[in-house]
């Protein structure tokens, strides 16, 4: 009777370690958006050390602007509707299979969590529509480059007639005086 009363308890225990197991992993794996936004921007540093995803990958759907217009790598917006959930932890797990991302991250790998957390950004601004950074920065070049060469004309168009005036002079004295 008595080894009865403990074998349940042990089967309880078991029971409870295993489903306390399990919903450590489903927390780590849901992450934090707010902080994956942190950290892939920056403003908040990987726990190793790792460069912020920012440094290298635009994210034009999270409403960053133009600071979220970095092109060295994909824009990575879309990356969670291509590769679901699963396949963004893969992939952040698996950092130094890229060539290029292999130098940054060997020694400084993300944490589980650090990993949910942008996992769980990227899940969060894949529906979002991307930052049009291209025509708003061909009107702001267009503006400025109109500004830089009214400047120029205007302060040019003093020394052109500097320039201009002792030649036009001078020929016409040649030409047998003023007409």
């Amino acid at each position: 009777m008595r080894n009865k009363g403990r074998g349940c308890r042990v089967v309880l225990l078991g029971v409870l370690l295993l489903v306390g197991a399990w919903t450590a992993g489903a927390q780590s794996l849901a992450g934090d958006a707010r902080r994956g936004e942190a950290l892939y921007v920056g403003t908040q540093s990987f726990s190793q050390g790792g460069a912020p995803c920012l440094a290298c990958h635009g994210i034009s759907g999270a409403g960053l602007g133009l600071a979220a217009g970095a092109n060295f790598g994909p824009d990575l917006t879309s990356m969670h509707a291509n590769f679901g959930g699963d396949g963004v932890l893969s992939i952040l797990e698996s950092l130094t299979d890229f060539a290029s991302m292999e130098p940054i991250y060997a020694n400084r790998p993300l944490t589980a969590d650090e990993q949910a957390d942008v996992a769980a950004f990227l899940a969060d601004v894949s529906g979002q529509t991307p930052f049009e950074t291209g025509a708003r920065l061909l009107g702001h070049v267009a503006v400025w480059t109109g500004a830089l060469l009214v400047v120029l004309v205007l302060a040019g168009w003093g020394r052109f007639k500097g320039a201009r005036r002792p030649l036009v002079e001078s020929a016409r004295m040649r030409k047998g005086g003023l007409q």
